[in-house]
C-alpha cells in the first residue's frame, strides 16, 4: 500500500503520510504538521485524509484561503502525486511512495543548536531563524522568528522570501513581502543580522556588540517667523562600538536635535549617519527593530507591577512565536541586567525615582537592541543614584551595547562615559573626545566649567581650534559617506501586506486589551467612584422620576426621563475615555516606535472603555427602573439605544483625549463638549433656530438619542399628543455613524499628532 511525502518549500528533508491517518495541518502546536511561525494559516488550516490508496485533503480555516495546483478548494479534493498544497506562506508538494520513509525528517524536530556562521552557503533551499530546524541556519536573537526566511536557488537564481515573520525581513532596506530575487551585492536584514549576498552565499555580520554610528556633516533647519534658521550646524564624529556616549551642553545648544536624528527620530536638513556603513535613515525600517530610546518620562504603567508591565512590553515587541517561558525569560534578564530581580513583583508605583528609571530602561532592552539611546534619563535624580545609573550604563556598554546619552549632570561622566559630544549655543559641536581630553582642551577643573569657556569665546572659535587640533581626526567620520551610500539602491517603501498587517493589528489589539483590562482592574478607587457614582445618578433619577405627574405633565415627565438617560449614557462615556489617549502619550510613542499599530492602540482603548460605559449604564438604568414610575417604552429597547449612546460618547472621549497635551485639558474640554449635547437634543430648547437644528443633526449624539428613545416610546403608546420624533432606524443609524466618525477622528489625530513618522497604521 503506498504511503506519501509532504515536501515543505524551505525545508530539508519530508514529512512522511504513513498509517491510516488522519493528518492535521495549521497553526496549532498540536496538530500533526505544525507551523508555529506562520500567523496567516489557521491553527486547523486542513485535514488529510486516508481511504486505502487514495487520500484526500479537507479545507477547514474559516479565515485562511487553501488552493490545490493554484485552484481554491472548499470542498474535499483527491490529492494526485505532484499536487501542490499551498496556504498562509506555505506551498507544500504531496508526493506518493512506496518505499518506508525511515530516514525522513519531521517538520518542527529541532536539529543541534548552532550559531549561524560568518558565510553561509545557500544550496536548493535554506531557512534562517531564531530556533534550530533541518536545514536552517539559527540567528539567536529575540527579534528573530523561529522560521523567519527562506533561501532558494533555482536554475542559478536565489531569491528571498519572508515566512510571515513578525518583524519582517529586508533588502535593501524595504520590507518584503513576496519572493524577491537577488543579485551580488544585495543586503538582507534580519533582526540585528546583516546578510551581504555575494552571488554564492550570505556573509554574516552582527550589530549585536559591534554597532558603529558615523556621523558626516549633520544640520538640521527649522522655520521660524518666516524664516530658516539652523538648529543644528554640521555635527561629524564616529560612536564606536560598546562605546557611552554623552551629549552635553547649554539649554538651546541642540542635544536633543542632534540625539533625535542619531536615533532616526528626525531626518537631517544635510549630512547623513549610516549605522555599520548603512544609512541609518534610509533604511530605518529595517534597522529600527535594533535601535532603543528612553526618553525623559518613565514609560511603564504605574499600576501594574514590574512583571507584568515587561511582559506586556515583550509581548507588543517580541515575534509573535515567542513562547510564554521564552518571555519570562527575556523579562528576568531584562530586569537582572538593570538590577532590578527582587522588585519583579513590585507595583511600579512603589519603587524608587532610580528604580523607575533603570524599570523604563529595561522595557527598552527586552529586545537586545544594539543601539540605546537615553534622554536626561537622570533628571530629578540625586547624585548618588546619578552614579547608579551611569555606573549600570557603563556597564551595559561593555556588555556589548552602543549607548549614546542626552544629560545635563556632569558629576559623575568623567568615571563611566568613554567620550562626550560638547555642543554650543546655536546647535554648534565644539569638541568631541574623552572627558580628561575636553579638561585639558578647555583650560578647566570641572566639566561644568566648559559652558563658561564657550560662553566667554563663543562657540565658532572653540569649533576652529577644535578642528585644528590633532583630536578633531581621531573623532571625524571617515570617508565621504555621502557617495558611499551609493554603493546600494534607495529602499524602496512598499505597504505592508493587508493580510500580514490585519494579523499584526490583530495580535496587538488583543494584548493591549488584555492591558487594559488589568489596568482597569488594578484600579480599585476608580472602579469603587464609578460604582458609586452610578449608583448615586441612578438612584436620583429613578427618585425624581417616581411619578410622572398626571395630564399632560405625563408627556413631558417621560420625555425628559428619556432626554436625562441619553444624556447620561454620553456623558458616562465620554467622561471615562477622554484621559485614555492623552494618559498614555509618552507609552503610546515609544510603543510606536516598535511598531505598534494605531488602530490597535485606539481600537483597544474604545472597547474596553465603551464596556466599561456601558456596565455602568446597566447600574444606572437598573436602579433608575426600579425606582422611577415606569420606563415609557419597551424597557430593553431603550437600554440598547442607551448602549449606543455610551459608546458614541466613549467615541467622543477619544477624540478629546486624541486632541488634548494632558490630563487637566481633556477635563476642561469634556464640559465645553457636553453643553451642545444638552442645549441642542432639542428637549431643554424645543423649537431650535434652523442654523442650531441643522448642526445639531450633523453632529449632536444626544438629538438622535433622544429622537429614537422617543420613537420607541410613541411607537409602544400609540400617538402621543405634541410629540413627534424622526424613525427610530434612522436615528439610530446616525448615532452608529457618529460613533464610527469619532473613532475615525481619534485614530486619524493619534497617528499624525503623536504617530513617530517611521510607524504603521
Amino acid at each position: 500500500m503506498p504511503d506519501a511525502r509532504l515536501t515543505i518549500e524551505g525545508r530539508l528533508g519530508g514529512v512522511p503520510i504513513t498509517g491510516p491517518g488522519p493528518w492535521l495541518l495549521g497553526r496549532s502546536p498540536d496538530a500533526d504538521v505544525s507551523f508555529p511561525d506562520d500567523r496567516s494559516c489557521s491553527r486547523e488550516q486542513v485535514r488529510i485524509a486516508r481511504d486505502g490508496t487514495s487520500f484526500t485533503l479537507h479545507h477547514l480555516s474559516k479565515s485562511s484561503l487553501t488552493s490545490i495546483d493554484g485552484h481554491l478548494v472548499a470542498q474535499p479534493v483527491s490529492l494526485r502525486d505532484g499536487s501542490v498544497i499551498s496556504f498562509g506562506v506555505q506551498r507544500i508538494v504531496f508526493t506518493l511512495i512506496d518505499a518506508d520513509l525511515t530516514d525522513a525528517t519531521t517538520i518542527g524536530r529541532p536539529a543541534a543548536a548552532a550559531v549561524a556562521p560568518d558565510r553561509i552557503a545557500v544550496g536548493q533551499a535554506l531557512t534562517v531563524g531564531r530556533q534550530a530546524y533541518p536545514g536552517q541556519a539559527v540567528l539567536d536573537h529575540p527579534a528573530v522568528s523561529r522560521r523567519h526566511a527562506a533561501f532558494e536557488r533555482q536554475g542559478g537564481r536565489v531569491t528571498v522570501r519572508d515566512l510571515g515573520s513578525t518583524n519582517g525581513t529586508f533588502v535593501n532596506g524595504a520590507r518584503i513581502d513576496r519572493p524577491c530575487p537577488l543579485a551580488p551585492g544585495d543586503r538582507i536584514d534580519v533582526g540585528p543580522f546583516q546578510l551581504t549576498f555575494d552571488g554564492d552565499a550570505l556573509v554574516s555580520k552582527e550589530r549585536t556588540g559591534n554597532a558603529e554610528l558615523s556621523v558626516n556633516a549633520v544640520a538640521y533647519d527649522v522655520r521660524m517667523a518666516g524664516k530658516t534658521v539652523r538648529i543644528l550646524d554640521g555635527a561629524t564624529f564616529q560612536i564606536l562600538p560598546r562605546e557611552l556616549v554623552v551629549i552635553i551642553g547649554s539649554s538651546g545648544s541642540g542635544k536633543s536635535t542632534l540625539m533625535n536624528i542619531l536615533s532616526g527620530r528626525a531626518l537631517p536638513s544635510a549630512g547623513q549617519v549610516r549605522l555599520n556603513g548603512v544609512d541609518l535613515h534610509g533604511a530605518f525600517d529595517a534597522l529600527k527593530e535594533d535601535i532603543a530610546f528612553v526618553p525623559q518620562q518613565d514609560v511603564l504603567h504605574e499600576q501594574l507591577t514590574l512583571r507584568q508591565a515587561l511582559d506586556y512590553a515583550a509581548r507588543l515587541r517580541l515575534p509573535g512565536d515567542t513562547s510564554a517561558a521564552q518571555r519570562r525569560e527575556v523579562v528576568e534578564a531584562a530586569a537582572a541586567s538593570v538590577d532590578l530581580t527582587q522588585r519583579l513583583d513590585t507595583k511600579i508605583a512603589r519603587l524608587s525615582g532610580g528604580q523607575k528609571k533603570r524599570a523604563s530602561l529595561a522595557s527598552q532592552i527586552l529586545n537586545r537592541p544594539s543601539l540605546l539611546f537615553l534622554d536626561e534619563v537622570t533628571s530629578g535624580l540625586d547624585e548618588s543614584t546619578d552614579w547608579e545609573i551611569m555606573r549600570l550604563l557603563r556597564r551595559l556598554a561593555d556588555e556589548g551595547m552602543t549607548i549614546v546619552v542626552v544629560t545635563h549632570t556632569l558629576a559623575n561622566l568623567e568615571a563611566f562615559c568613554h567620550k562626550i559630544v560638547c555642543m554650543g549655543r546655536g546647535g554648534v559641536p565644539v569638541f568631541v573626545g574623552d572627558p580628561a581630553a575636553a579638561l585639558a582642551f578647555f583650560g578647566v577643573q570641572r566639566l561644568g566649567e566648559i559652558f563658561n569657556r564657550i560662553a566667554e569665546a563663543g562657540p565658532e572659535l572653540w569649533r576652529a581650534r577644535f578642528e585644528e587640533s590633532m583630536l578633531a581626526t581621531a573623532v571625524a567620520a571617515p570617508g565621504d559617506l555621502t557617495a558611499a551610500s551609493a554603493a546600494l539602491p534607495a529602499p524602496v517603501r512598499r505597504r505592508e501586506a493587508l493580510p500580514r498587517r490585519a494579523g499584526r493589528v490583530a495580535r496587538q489589539f488583543g494584548i493591549l486589551v488584555h492591558r487594559n483590562v488589568r489596568l482597569l482592574l488594578s484600579d480599585r478607587q476608580t472602579l469603587a467612584m464609578a460604582a458609586a457614582q452610578s449608583c448615586l445618578i441612578g438612584g436620583l433619577m429613578g427618585y425624581a422620576f417616581g411619578s410622572f405627574g398626571t395630564g399632560l405633565e405625563i408627556v413631558g415627565g417621560k420625555t425628559a426621563l428619556l432626554f436625562l438617560l441619553g444624556l447620561t449614557a454620553i456623558w458616562i462615556g465620554c467622561n471615562g475615555a477622554s484621559k485614555d489617549i492623552v494618559g498614555e502619550l509618552v507609552i503610546y510613542q515609544r510603543e510606536r516606535d516598535t511598531n505598534l499599530s494605531t488602530v490597535a492602540f485606539v481600537a483597544a482603548k474604545f472597547l474596553v472603555s465603551g464596556v466599561f460605559a456601558v456596565l455602568q449604564l446597566v447600574l444606572v438604568f437598573t436602579l433608575t427602573a426600579v425606582f422611577a414610575e415606569e420606563i415609557p417604552g419597551p424597557p430593553l429597547t431603550q437600554l440598547a439605544i442607551l448602549v449606543l449612546a455610551a459608546l458614541s460618547g466613549t467615541a467622543i472621549g477619544l477624540m478629546i483625549s486624541a486632541f488634548c497635551n494632558t490630563r487637566d485639558q481633556a477635563t476642561t474640554v469634556v464640559p465645553l463638549v457636553l453643553v451642545p449635547q444638552i442645549i441642542l437634543a432639542g428637549i431643554l430648547v424645543p423649537h431650535l433656530p434652523r442654523l442650531a437644528t441643522w448642526f445639531a443633526k450633523a453632529t449632536v449624539s444626544s438629538f438622535w438619542v433622544t429622537e429614537a428613545m422617543k420613537s420607541v416610546f410613541i411607537a409602544a403608546e400609540g400617538p402621543v399628543r405634541t410629540l413627534t420624533a424622526e424613525p427610530s432606524g434612522l436615528a439610530v443609524a446616525v448615532v452608529a455613524v457618529h460613533c464610527l466618525l469619532f473613532v475615525s477622528i481619534a485614530y486619524a489625530a493619534a497617528l499624525l499628532r503623536y504617530g513617530n513618522r517611521r510607524g504603521g497604521a
